[in-house]
């Protein structure tokens, strides 16, 4: 069976290894059936292990390396995992997304739509990004760096209260004078030192910025959104679980493929055998041009 070539993707930050070397273009191939049915069952929140298994099925290359497993993927900053679920979600549903969110203003309550291009959240970085962002501190010198799928992981382990994993994540993207923190040294440093380490990363962050702004039409008060690239593709995909099911049953049914030949295709393979047999049903040519 035929399959789509993967696309070229380059990745805002990219993955540094042991020798200092950055990798960041990579091929990004669609979503089999298999992994959309799993992402349509995975809930309304995925964990970072499930991200990290979905994005080495995606990844056929990165950099220097021909295979990306899970491991890989979890290396990656949480920066440019979004990336490539804004780059999945456009290639399966197009540039444009549109959203509805309901102003919070008191006595209000009214639907805002929110028109989102996706290209515009994630545009490409031509030059490269430092593995660490440095600042200098009364304390000495600082580096901290960007969050990571593993990081992501560590924390979706651990219970606690919202200041304890806020410490706990810290400790592990600062070290100051080449020493790493534990989460006490890290809430034993001054605000205005974790404040300056805070800046730096905003700052200097090649994440994509999901949060979005719009006006209430009603009260024109301003929306605050945080868009959440896996969440969104996850839902939309749940929104479509029936049609896979059925799309799955009628080639079944016609070509007498099994289960795991059909979700092992893309969307657009499925969708073109599909209307292939629309055509020979109908008595259309199976070729335009063709009598």
């Amino acid at each position: 069976m035929l399959f789509e070539p993967p696309i070229p993707v380059l990745l805002p930050h990219g993955l540094f290894d042991e020798d200092g070397r950055c990798h960041r273009q990579g091929e990004l191939r669609p979503l089999t059936g298999r992994e959309e049915w799993a992402l349509a069952q995975a809930g309304e929140q995925l964990g970072p292990r499930t991200v990290s298994a979905l994005l080495a099925s995606c990844l056929g290359r990165l950099g220097a390396y021909p295979n990306v497993d899970a491991s890989l993927a979890a290396a990656l900053t949480r920066g440019d995992r979004h990336h490539l679920a804004l780059h999945l979600r456009a290639r399966m549903y197009g540039d444009r997304l549109m959203l509805v969110a309901r102003c919070p203003a008191p006595g209000c309550g009214a639907m805002a739509d929110v028109d989102v291009c996706l290209s515009a959240l994630a545009p490409e970085r031509p030059d490269a990004a430092p593995e660490v962002l440095r600042v200098v501190l009364p304390e000495g010198h600082a580096e901290v760096r960007e969050p990571t799928g593993e990081d992501d992981a560590v924390l979706w382990d651990v219970e606690g209260s919202r200041e304890e994993r806020s410490a706990l994540l810290w400790s592990r993207l600062v070290e100051v004078e080449g020493r790493p923190l534990s989460p006490g040294d890290w809430r034993a440093l001054p605000a205005k030192s974790r404040h300056a380490v805070a800046l730096a990363l905003a700052e200097g962050t090649t994440a994509p910025d999901l949060g979005l702004l719009a006006r209430c039409p009603r009260c024109s008060a301003w929306l605050e959104l945080e868009l959440d690239p896996f969440a969104l593709l996850a839902r939309e995909l749940r929104g479509g679980a029936e049609r896979l099911e059925t799309e799955v049953h009628v080639l079944a049914f016609h070509y007498h493929w099994s289960e795991t030949d059909i979700l092992a295709l893309p969307r657009s393979r499925r969708w073109r055998y599909l209307e292939l047999l629309r055509r020979e049903l109908d008595g259309r040519p199976l070729v335009d041009g063709w009598s």
